[in-house]
């Protein structure tokens, strides 16, 4: 009864999987975002944000390697209108609290440190064939798993021989 339960957990895990590598490869990247970012690189729209004192660590550990991020929210100021983003430093803390920003022209909410490589993400996303690869994989382990599945429940339970005590 276990493996039926554990074998139908994985082929519902696999086929889950499956469908968002798919979804993921189809949908490609998002071409309003890629138009924006171009936008921001384009008109060279940039301000000196100021980082808000508080922030949020994050400590993962990667390879047995403890790996520190900062997460600051800053605000900037555009024709009289207050505005607010969040960038994450990778490496140190920074070591003031101005931060250059990029911000959309039309649309000041949309602003970022680095829009050249947020560009470069997505534009890898239409261009790259690794998420259709993926769904392959996940999808033969779904047919994989869904013939075990199968096979578990074509079993017949076989009576259990009992054993006589010798006295």
């Amino acid at each position: 009864m276990k493996d039926k339960i554990v074998g139908i957990v994985l082929l519902i895990l696999a086929i889950s999987c499956c469908k968002q590598c798919t979804s993921e490869y189809i949908k490609g990247g998002d071409n309003k975002a890629i138009s924006n970012y171009e936008k921001m690189l384009f008109d060279n729209s940039t301000v000196n944000a100021e980082l808000y004192p508080e922030y949020k660590e994050t400590t993962i550990k990667i390879a047995g390697i403890p790996m520190k991020t900062y997460e600051f929210r800053y605000h900037f100021e555009i024709d009289g209108s207050q505005y607010e983003g969040k960038h994450t430093f990778n490496t140190d803390l920074p070591k003031s609290n101005q931060l250059k920003v990029y911000y959309l022209k039309t649309d000041p909410n949309f602003n970022m440190q680095d829009p050249k490589s947020a560009l470069e993400t997505e534009k890898e996303k239409n261009s790259s064939n690794s998420s259709l690869y993926w769904a392959i994989g996940w999808g033969i382990f779904a047919l994989m798993a869904l013939f075990g599945v199968i096979d578990e429940f074509k079993k017949k339970k076989e009576p259990e021989a009992e054993i006589e005590a010798a006295e």
